[in-house]
């Protein structure tokens, strides 16, 4: 400021000329009376050189002041007679160049600020899929209702027997519709469902399938917009991005994300639904490595686009052994969930037979006791038979040797429930071959 003072200062400072400092050629002035237009005559006297007006680089700008001035007064008076204008150019532009400093300190300080605050990327592919299925995958609570010993007409708190996730799929008017495991939902007396926006409802068992393990629950639609989307997963290809969205552990975690790929389609894996040690079924399932844990079976396993390619189920838990996780195929999902609908259960057609694996027996026994080939190592035993059995019917009798069904070889009891079971329908004919006391034989019949 006390630059700026002294510019301004000197600037608007008044010039004074002295007469010592001012030299003029003398003139002669005319009378008042006398006629302009004469001309006018120089004094005849010689002027001294130093009465010449000097010659200046740059004029000065004189101001003239209103009052008229005498030449008398101009040379025997001090008082200053003429004043340069104040130049106020330099201010302005001594002005203009602190606006521009001060202007580029904020766009400078702006600039900054935005390369320390990037904008937010935009979402990527995964976080989309993941947006549009989250909220139609819930928590799943199984509860029994506990008596209390001493008073028998008292009940006290459910006890929970499992927890899972399902997946919302179909919306109607009244109603929101929830496809779910077989054994998240098996024995439960009460079913509790939590909604992502922490909605609670009690679901009713709509049907289900323990050979699918698939199970379909009905809840009223309370805040329930829309449902998930299905995929081809027939068109599914082995590398493709495989997201799980469930509840593992416990509700605490619902809306847990994992993600994989798919590493096999059309996988063939034993199940011991009973937990009794034996494979009873043989499901056919995608596998993924995308994590699943215990709580995420019911859930979603979607693709990149946030639809629905199979329904988590099941994984292979044993030491050494990471990432091997499985899931029933959407569109199998699609035609089972539709069928429980309906019928509220899936009729599978049935030889009436209670039936041992081969390889689960003492095999050298069972060849002493019916005369078995030595040839002969996988197979279903007969070891009983239901009420009104249409393999009994046909002349089967306990200790047979199931070996074929049509043509198809049967290796396992697993083997045997699915080729009945998907490649069979109530009514259809059978050809069952078995082997009876070292001889093959073959019947034909009727399945119920």
């Amino acid at each position: 400021m006390e630059i700026l003072s002294f510019f301004v200062e000197a600037i608007m400072k008044k010039i004074t000329i002295r007469k010592a400092d001012y030299r003029r050629k003398k003139r002669n002035f005319f009378d008042k009376a006398h006629d302009g237009n004469a001309p006018i005559q120089k004094s005849s006297a010689e002027e001294p050189e130093w009465m010449e007006e000097p010659i200046l680089e740059e004029p000065a700008e004189i101001v003239v002041p209103d009052q008229e001035v005498r030449h008398t007064d101009l040379l025997e008076t001090d008082e200053p007679v003429r004043t340069r204008r104040p130049n106020l150019s330099f201010l302005w532009l001594l002005l203009g160049l602190l606006l521009g400093i001060v202007l580029m300190s904020i766009f400078s300080m702006l600039f900054m600020k935005q390369r320390a605050e990037p904008a937010p990327a935009a979402a990527s592919k995964t976080e989309h899929a993941i947006q549009l299925a989250k909220d139609d995958v819930v928590s799943i609570i199984n509860t029994k209702k506990v008596s209390n010993l001493l008073d028998s007409s008292a009940v006290i708190s459910p006890e929970k027997l499992g927890i899972g996730s399902g997946v919302i799929y179909k919306v109607t008017g009244k109603s929101a519709y929830i496809i779910t495991n077989y054994h998240v939902i098996n024995d439960a007396q009460v079913i509790e469902v939590t909604m992502t926006n922490h909605d609670k409802q009690i679901a009713k068992v709509v049907g289900s399938d323990k050979w699918a393990d698939i199970a379909v629950l009905r809840i009223p639609k309370g805040k329930i917009k829309d449902s998930i989307t299905f995929a081809d997963s027939d068109a599914v290809v082995i590398g493709e991005p495989a997201i799980a969205i469930g509840s593992p552990l416990s509700p605490s975690f619902a809306g847990s994300v994992s993600q994989g790929i798919i590493s096999g389609k059309n996988r063939s894996v034993p199940v011991d639904l009973d937990g009794d040690g034996s494979y009873d079924w043989e499901a056919d399932v995608l596998q993924t490595d995308a994590a699943i844990n215990p709580g995420n079976s019911g859930g979603a396993l979607i693709n990149d686009d946030g639809k629905l390619i199979g329904i988590n189920t099941l994984k292979i838990s044993i030491d050494n052994v990471e990432g091997i996780n499985f899931a029933v195929p959407a569109n199998e999902v699609k035609e089972i969930a539709g069928i429980l609908e309906d019928k509220g259960e899936i009729k599978r057609p049935s030889l009436g037979v209670l039936l041992e694996d081969l390889s689960d027996l003492q095999i050298d026994a069972v060849r002493a006791q019916i005369a078995l080939p030595d040839a002969v190592n996988k197979g279903v035993v007969i070891t009983g038979f239901e009420d009104s059995s249409v393999a009994e019917a046909a002349g089967l009798m306990t200790k047979d040797v199931i070996t074929k069904i049509d043509d198809t070889p049967v290796e396992s009891l697993s083997q045997f429930r699915n080729l009945l079971y998907y490649g069979k329908k109530s009514g259809d004919n059978a050809v069952i071959t078995y082997y009876r006391q070292g001889q093959q034989k073959t019947v034909q019949l009727k399945l119920k």
